[in-house]
């Protein structure tokens, strides 16, 4: 289950903004600590994660993340979602999120990063083929996320490897 990839501790006190988190069912084991926002392109998904987090305190949004103005968050969660955006929009997005965040306020990334294995590098070249061609996204490769995040002054203060680290989750300040 992916949901270990997160850094969950102390939920219930923390206001969390979750961006692109799909379908909601990774969160589902710990759903009641949940309160905050939850942002989805897809209005599929984003119904589906309203069925799936029905016992938690989020509100569902629907479109690009545009979190309450004057509301702020503890922890921004970013579940494979900057995959597919280029190096200059997670900028931006981590622009946003730094204005979003409370004093002492943290990123969790879980997302995918430079494959080690052939078969990965195989799995990696379809995933990132299917996404350019059926939803038209911009990479062609995975983001060095390390190398844009330092650049805005994230400091990382934990990480997990997956599958032999091409999956990550990386907590950062």
């Amino acid at each position: 289950m992916l949901a270990k990839t997160y850094f969950v501790d102390q939920l219930a006190t923390k206001n969390i903004l979750i961006i692109g988190g799909g379908d909601g069912k990774d969160y589902k084991p710990f759903q009641q600590d949940l309160h905050g926002e939850y942002w989805e392109l897809s209005f599929a998904m984003l119904h589906l994660a309203q069925r799936h987090l029905v016992n938690s305190q989020l509100v569902f949004c629907l479109g690009e993340c545009q979190p309450s103005v004057g509301k702020y968050f503890d922890e921004v969660w970013l579940h494979f979602v900057l995959d597919t955006m280029t190096d200059e929009e997670i900028a931006s997005l981590m622009n946003q999120i730094r204005g979003s965040l409370n004093p002492g306020g943290r990123i969790c990334l879980v997302d995918f990063f430079k494959p080690k294995s052939i078969r990965q590098q195989f799995a990696n070249w379809c995933m990132i083929s299917f996404f350019r061609l059926i939803v038209n996204h911009k990479r062609k490769n995975l983001p060095d996320y390390d190398q844009i995040l330092m650049a805005k002054n994230w400091k990382k203060v934990a990480q997990k490897e997956f599958l032999g680290g091409w999956v990550k989750s990386q907590l950062w300040e």
